[in-house]
């Protein structure tokens, strides 16, 4: 999950991406990747409501 968060955010440091790239499993990365960006949407969502519930 560390290195899929940072990689949302486009900072990493090389080796510690060549190190990722050697270690994790691809399926791990794609299944968090979805669960991440899940989590971003609905904070999203959370948030507009909450935006709108206190514009009215």
């Amino acid at each position: 999950m560390r290195a899929v968060f940072w990689s949302f955010f486009g900072v990493r440091k090389g080796k510690d991406h060549d190190r990722d790239m050697a270690q994790l499993n691809p399926v791990h990365v794609i299944v968090a990747g979805l669960v991440g960006a899940a989590l971003f949407i609905a904070i999203l969502i959370v948030v507009v409501r909450v935006a709108i519930n206190l514009a009215k």
